[in-house]
């Protein structure tokens, strides 16, 4: 006999007994449903994690523009937070600067690599642990001649 695929729905009745009163119900638990759940909030919290890189990453590069104050708290925590995740990008490109103003080239390269990188990642996801739904029956028919 051939291997049957895993069940990915248990079904069962529960009888439910309490003084003076007697219930039966159906509990469905859809197995598939809860994974895709589960990878469905780790594929969120991976974007939420992109999303926030993401964020810091444009106001470093606002900031720069705008000449922003350093030794300004606010300042300090994005280019602290920041600094690590530009480390592969330094020295790329040139970064032009007038009056203060810096335009910050490998911070944009930067926001578009690792967005790139999620992408990236959420795909592996949904490719490696997302199970297949679908169904197929073969049928054979013989004849004899």
């Amino acid at each position: 006999m051939a291997d049957l695929p895993p069940v990915d729905r248990q079904d069962k009745v529960v009888q439910v007994e309490t003084p003076g009163y007697q219930a039966r119900k159906r509990v469905i638990r859809d197995f598939g449903a809860e994974r895709e759940g589960q990878l469905v909030r780790v594929v969120q919290f991976i974007w939420l994690l992109v999303g926030i890189l993401e964020v810091m990453l444009g106001m470093r590069a606002a900031l720069k523009l705008m000449a922003a104050n350093p030794a300004n708290p606010f300042a300090a925590f994005v280019y602290n937070f920041t600094e690590l995740f530009l480390w592969p990008f330094r020295g790329l490109t040139i970064t032009p600067s007038a009056a203060g103003m810096v335009l910050e080239l490998p911070t944009l390269i930067a926001m578009v690599v690792y967005a790139f990188l999620g992408w990236l990642i959420v795909r592996a996801i949904w490719l490696i642990f997302e199970r297949n739904t679908s169904r197929s029956i073969s049928t054979f028919e013989e004849y004899d001649h």
